[in-house]
This record gives structure tokens, C-alpha cells and sequence, in this order.
């Protein structure tokens, strides 16, 4: 049977592979950020950078120490491929391959103005391999259990390409060879009604329970949970909430998979904070009832790659990047 050799969590904020000038620019102007929001100087804005690049190359020798054979990553789409008319809470793309850029899709334009995509060269897209026969099998075992993942045997928008989430991290681990077939789990963590972090510990553990005891290959799987940490960035009083991340990798750090999810599903903003208008982006525009949501919603997925591992996990780093905001986390656990 499968083994579970490596499970890796980490931020995918576009942030992280822009240059340290585009910080800088962002945080000059902060149109949008919550009053008296802290601000970094140039100076800690390059540390900060050195610090994100250093997290991303740990969590590459974390990889390249126990070179899975396939990974299953758990990401969101945020209408890259999946839009209003259709919108499941999972999905597992089956398909033999698909394609995407590389890391960020659009030009590092000045802050708040439009953006051009990126030209489909070898330096900005690429091909990636699935591994259809455990991504069938996890669809399948899904099902059997309980789930209802929605599929994809094709990409909707080919255009487009795989959505962020699942090409940038694994750009940075598998240092742009991107050598290992990739299985996709699209989670809805940014648009309400998304499902609540105890449903994605058990789908997790359900995709645990399907790769070591029923799918026949004899093969090592990395496991990757894609996204968060807190970030609201472009909304009106957007803040980096650092209580809520730390509170998040302490949980991490414990195992203590359960009170993870649970202090994610409770969690609401302190009275003092509850103006604030930020927290209407946690609908995704929906303006339905949900959990946490906007991008960090995403830290479901952290979640998710912290029931699979089942056992206390390491922080490399976390990094509050102010200019953002957004809290950058990178984690790993030893199997």
C-alpha cells in the first residue's frame, strides 16, 4: 500500500514572488488598509523578503529529502476555474495532465491599477502531470464514504489554466522542475457557504484512509495544504489579524487537529473590531451565510494537511507582511 512520506503547509501570496520593490510600492500606498495599521520600512519589508524566500527554500529540502512519488494538494480556485454558475464545495481533477503558469499569472504592474496576463512561454507556463489512477481512486473512495466531490476529467477554463493555488507553492518546492505528478483537491474556502473545517478534517481523513489502506500502488505521497494565512488584502479596513495565525500554529504545533477546527468554525471578530468592514469580503461576494472566507479561509487547508499528518508539526517561519496585509506561514510535518 501507499505511504504518506511528507506533509508540507504554505502561504501562496502573490507576494511571495514578486520583488521586494513591489512590496515596497504596496506599502507606500495602502489605499485601503485599516487605520493604524502597522507599516515596515524598506529595510524590514527586504528582511521580511530574505525570511519568505529562506521558509520556501527549507520546505524545498523538507521535499527533496523525502521525494514523494506523487502529492495530493489541497487549494481553492477562486474563479479560475469554477465561477457563480457552478460552484462545488470539493472537486478532484482526474485528468491525465493540465497546464498553468508557472507562478504569478500577471505582470507586476503598479499596485491597484489593471493587470495584463503574462505571456504562455517555457519561463511563465507549464505542463503538469496528475496521477489519474489515485486521483479516480480518491474520487471514487470519496464517494463510497460519504462525499460528494465534484470532478473533472478536463479543465472548464484551459485558458486560464490550473488555479494558483496549486501552481505557485509547488513551483518554489519542487524548485520549478515541478518533476512530481500533482492530484488537485479544489476545497471552497473562499466563497460562502464553504464547508466547515471538522467537514474538511474528516474529507482529509477520508483521503488519508483511501491513499494507505485501499489505493494498491506501492508508492511515497506528499501531502500539501495550499494558502492562508489571515489575509483580507484590497478591502476597506483590511488588518492582519496575527492572534488568529498564531492562535492557528500553536494548534499546529500540538497536533491538536481538533481544536484547530474548532477555533477556526468559532471564531468571530472581538466587539471592538466587529465595524470593521473587511469581514464583508467573507462571503466572496455571495452575500450568504459562511465561515471564515476571503483568503483566509484558505487556511482550511492547513487544517486539512494537519488531520492527515496527525502528529504536532514544525513552523519554519511565520512572517506578518504588513504591506499586504497578510500573514505568511510555512509548515511541515515529519512522517
Amino acid at each position: 500500500m501507499a505511504k504518506i512520506t511528507t506533509v508540507i503547509a504554505s502561504s501562496h501570496s502573490p507576494f511571495l514572488f514578486q520583488p521586494v520593490e513591489w512590496w515596497n510600492a504596496t506599502n507606500k500606498a495602502r489605499p485601503t488598509q485599516m487605520e493604524g495599521a502597522p507599516i515596515d520600512s524598506d529595510e524590514e519589508n527586504e528582511r521580511k523578503h530574505q525570511r519568505t524566500d529562506a521558509a520556501f527554500a527549507k520546505l524545498a529540502e523538507v521535499f527533496e529529502a523525502n521525494k514523494p512519488d506523487v502529492m495530493v494538494v489541497f487549494g481553492d480556485d477562486q474563479k479560475e476555474q469554477f465561477d457563480f454558475r457552478n460552484f462545488p464545495s470539493f472537486g478532484v481533477f482526474v485528468g491525465d495532465q493540465f497546464e498553468g503558469y508557472r507562478e504569478v499569472a500577471y505582470e507586476a504592474g503598479a499596485p491597484g491599477q489593471g493587470r495584463s496576463m503574462k505571456p504562455k512561454t517555457d519561463e511563465h507556463w507549464t505542463k503538469v502531470q496528475n496521477r489519474p489512477d489515485l486521483a479516480k481512486d480518491l474520487l471514487v473512495g470519496l464517494i463510497e464514504r460519504d462525499f460528494d466531490p465534484a470532478f473533472m476529467m478536463s479543465l472548464p477554463n484551459e485558458d486560464h489554466g490550473m488555479g494558483h493555488a496549486f501552481m505557485r507553492p509547488t513551483s518554489r518546492i519542487t524548485q520549478q522542475k515541478y518533476d512530481v505528478p500533482m492530484v488537485p483537491v479544489l476545497v471552497n474556502c473562499y466563497y460562502s457557504p464553504q464547508p466547515s473545517a471538522a467537514r474538511c478534517v474528516k474529507f482529509a481523513l477520508a483521503v488519508r484512509d483511501i491513499i494507505e489502506n485501499v489505493w494498491p500502488a506501492d508508492l511515497k505521497v506528499g501531502i500539501m495544504g495550499s494558502g492562508g494565512l489571515w489575509h483580507i488584502p484590497g478591502q476597506p479596513d483590511s488588518y492582519l489579524d496575527e492572534e488568529f495565525d498564531h492562535a492557528i500554529l500553536d494548534f499546529l504545533q500540538a497536533g491538536d487537529t481538533d481544536g484547530m477546527a474548532h477555533y477556526f468554525d468559532t471564531w468571530k471578530p472581538k466587539p471592538e473590531m466587529a465595524h470593521l468592514r473587511c469581514y464583508q469580503a467573507f462571503s466572496g461576494g455571495t452575500k450568504m451565510r459562511g465561515g471564515v472566507g476571503g483568503g483566509t479561509g484558505e487556511t482550511r487547508n492547513w487544517i486539512m494537511a494537519q488531520a492527515i499528518a496527525g502528529r504536532p508539526g514544525t513552523v519554519v517561519d511565520y512572517v506578518p507582511v504588513y504591506a499586504s496585509p497578510c500573514g505568511m506561514g510555512f509548515a511541515y510535518w515529519d512522517m
